[in-house]
């Protein structure tokens, strides 16, 4: 048995082959560079994908802080409408110009709230109300109880309205099906 797998013809030693050809000093130096570049390129890889993810959270909060604007607009458009409503009650005590120059005033200072609702941001909403909540905890009170029943008394109207319109058609459906099943009896 002959070793010439290792050995050139010429007697001097040749190039190291492995099973597939290559040379082994190539894939030594290839398996070293991928050792070397590996922690780089995953360190690239994390830090792509905590830059997508970054940028997913940036576009979530945007649309966010979007529709809170919005609500908070939509919030000061209801707060407008009742003072709107507070004022066309005034009219109705033109019997007793006292009081409805008191529920004008009331009207006037919910009109400025809906105004600040309009004009600040969130942050200095919020920080408003609880100092308005520290300083004066019995109107606060007040306030959430009467905001609370108002809430309740607008959610009350709507769905009153809404049930009304689905009982007239739920009646005609009634109707009919009662008209084909008394058809299917006869």
């Amino acid at each position: 048995m002959s070793n010439t797998s290792n050995w050139g013809a010429s007697g001097s030693a040749g190039t190291n082959k492995g099973p597939g050809g290559a040379s082994v000093a190539g894939v030594s130096s290839q398996v070293s560079g991928a050792v070397r570049d590996g922690p780089r390129e995953i360190k690239e890889k994390a830090s792509d994908v905590a830059n997508s993810a970054k940028d997913l959270a940036s576009q979530a909060g945007e649309k966010l802080l979007d529709s809170v604007q919005e609500q908070k607009a939509a919030g000061a458009d209801f707060v407008s409408g009742m003072a709107g409503a507070i004022r066309r009650a005034a009219n109705e005590f033109g019997e007793v110009p006292q009081a409805a120059q008191y529920i004008r005033l009331a009207a006037d200072q919910i009109d400025t709230v809906s105004d600040a609702f309009r004009r600040r941001d969130l942050n200095q909403l919020l920080v408003d109300v609880q100092g308005f909540a520290r300083r004066q905890p019995t109107a606060f009170l007040g306030a959430t109880v009467l905001a609370g029943f108002a809430v309740v008394r607008f959610l009350k109207t709507s769905t009153a309205g809404a049930s009304a319109g689905n009982q007239g058609s739920g009646r005609s459906n009634e109707g009919g099906s009662r008209s084909m099943r008394g058809s299917q009896a006869d």
